[in-house]
């Protein structure tokens, strides 16, 4: 047998919170009352008593703050542009190495080519096999 799942609006919620808070009845009886779990009505009385205690909080006086001040903002946009330097700065020396190394291996390929036909040997390219494309 399933479970019926009850829901219940705000009205009877504050209504069962009221009567709860102004001690007429205990969790205990009200649940039983109402056919609820003890445990949810002590949850909305705790949802109640923190939203009272939320309300009666100091709010700071004038105009509310921007999340982001243009100073901070001027900051990321610094902090973005350096790190974008550093990035090409990185990659052009990347390049570089890439080159040199190609520099160097079409160097050694030529040494060993002429090593071979100095021996009588003929270079041959190994072969690699394809990867196979994805779907």
């Amino acid at each position: 047998m399933a479970r019926t799942h009850t829901i219940y609006t705000p009205a009877e919620k504050t209504q069962i919170i009221r009567s709860v808070l102004s001690k007429k009845t205990t969790i205990q009886k009200i649940a039983k009352e109402k056919n609820i779990a003890p445990t949810l009505v002590s949850l909305w009385k705790k949802q109640a008593e923190d939203a009272i205690a939320a309300r009666f909080q100091p709010q700071p006086r004038g105009r509310r703050k921007a999340a982001v001040t243009k100073a901070a903002a001027k900051t990321d946009v610094r902090a973005a542009k350096a790190e974008a330097r550093k990035a090409k700065l990185r990659a052009k020396r990347l390049e570089t190495s890439l080159k040199a190394a190609r520099e160097r291996v079409a160097v050694l390929e030529e040494g060993m080519r002429k090593l071979a036909e100095s021996i009588g040997c003929r270079m041959v390219r190994a072969h690699r096999p394809r990867r196979a494309r994805k779907a």
